[in-house]
């Protein structure tokens, strides 16, 4: 999880998806919404997406015609993330 706050302080486009999650946490949207909601293009949305679902932070759910991303509903990501946007220590 190091690596992924690491890089979402220096990557204001992740940072933000990361905290679109976090206080939406039922949130089950395609990339293009996303993009929308956090008022950003949506090809850098859509990487920074694919990249939260590798590290496990975000689900994917495909149909044929679009890919849907939800927040995970692992409790210990959940609370790393938390301390991490309160700003304390997230080791």
């Amino acid at each position: 999880m190091k690596e992924v706050f690491k890089k979402a302080v220096q990557d204001k486009v992740l940072k933000k998806i990361m905290f679109f999650y976090h206080e939406n946490p039922s949130c089950v949207d395609n990339s293009e919404n996303i993009a929308s909601w956090i008022n950003e293009g949506k090809k850098d949305v859509l990487s920074r997406l694919e990249y939260l679902v590798s590290k496990q932070i975000l689900n994917k759910d495909k149909t044929s015609a679009t890919a849907a991303y939800s927040y995970t509903q692992d409790k210990k990501i959940i609370e790393k993330i938390a301390l991490f946007i309160k700003g304390d220590s997230y080791d």
